[in-house]
């Protein structure tokens, strides 16, 4: 029998959205350093002066826009590719400026949620490095869109710290619900 020990509620708890928001903003600290690090491995476009200007920012909150979409989506695969039985809804809540995929009533085990949360920062970072290698963005489009994508991660890298830090010991599943989860203990 399972016994409900944790609940989160991401969506509409004002004080965690707040929270959230403020971690994000700190994230792009380390992630544009991180990112223009690997702009400068990756191609020597940095060096450019012809791209120096600002013509990437015409680009960036359409393609922004577009790795929301791709994000949620690929949380959405990994939901239903764990939980294959229930369906998975996306929306997008103004009231926290949050967009999301979920699978209500599905529980999945502390691995199988860690790749859902974490899989899109890491398969997004690395398509946005290959799409930099391969000459489709320019160095400042890369470190722009990579930065701010991986920084808007918070509520994902909450949830890992939730099962890695705050629950490591417990023998725990977690389930997805509309506005965040819930953790039982088994």
């Amino acid at each position: 029998m399972m016994e409900k020990i944790y609940e989160i509620n991401i969506m509409e708890n004002k004080k965690i959205v707040w929270g959230l928001n403020i971690t994000s903003f700190i994230l792009l600290i380390p992630f544009f350093p991180l990112f223009t690090y690997l702009a400068d491995l990756v191609t020597e476009n940095l060096r450019n002066p012809a791209e120096r200007g600002f013509d990437f920012l015409f680009y960036l909150f359409p393609l922004f826009i577009l790795l929301l979409c791709i994000h949620e989506a690929i949380h959405g695969l990994f939901f239903k590719l764990f939980c294959p039985e229930n369906p998975v809804k996306y929306g997008f809540k103004w009231k926290s400026l949050m967009a999301y995929a979920t699978s209500p009533g599905s529980l999945y085990n502390r691995k199988q949620f860690m790749v859902i949360a974490l899989a899109p920062v890491v398969l997004i970072s690395l398509a946005l490095t290959f799409g930099l290698a391969l000459g489709w963005l320019s160095a400042p489009l890369y470190i722009m869109l990579a930065a701010i994508h991986a920084a808007g991660c918070v509520g994902d890298f909450y949830y890992a710290y939730l099962l890695l830090v705050k629950f490591a010991r417990a023998d725990i599943r977690i389930e997805d619900t509309e506005t965040g989860i819930l953790i039982y203990q088994v």
